[in-house]
């Protein structure tokens, strides 16, 4: 074996082996992550009044009224929830929940990029459920 190929292979097994101060850490995550419970994707959503009807990730549409006064449909993932308590201005009412909304295409036609956070909270009431499969036809 020549003089450079015995470099290569020494540098290649000092690349392969952990460092002695690095060992511990590493076993560390790796024993907490078998043991610790699978993590869980939910939200944990306190007791109230009214149950929130979307989750976190669900897809959602919007029809609307566009300026010819024809439908339109905006169609999203759910980012956010919040849930009030009391009325708040004249828009949400008491006891509702309000959702955020990443919209990500629409029916309509206009020339807005999408996807788009618009950071304005949709009423439970005017979203709908949607599957994947609509969302893709349009």
């Amino acid at each position: 074996m020549s003089f450079l190929r015995r470099q290569s292979v020494a540098t290649d097994m000092a690349n392969f082996k952990f460092p002695r101060r690095e060992l511990p850490g590493k076993l560390l995550a790796i024993c907490s992550a078998l043991l610790l419970p699978e993590r869980r994707s939910e939200a944990l959503v306190a007791p109230t009044k009214v149950q929130p009807k979307f989750k976190i990730g669900d897809l959602v549409a919007e029809d609307w009224l566009d300026e010819y006064d024809s439908v339109a449909t905006d169609f999203g993932q759910v980012l956010g929830m919040a849930y009030f308590q009391e009325a708040q201005q004249q828009y949400f009412e008491a006891d509702s929940w309000v959702y955020y909304v990443n919209w990500t295409s629409s029916t309509s036609g206009a020339g807005f990029a999408y996807p788009t956070y618009d950071q304005e909270p949709s009423r439970e009431s005017d979203l709908r459920l949607v599957s994947a499969e609509e969302v893709c036809k349009h």
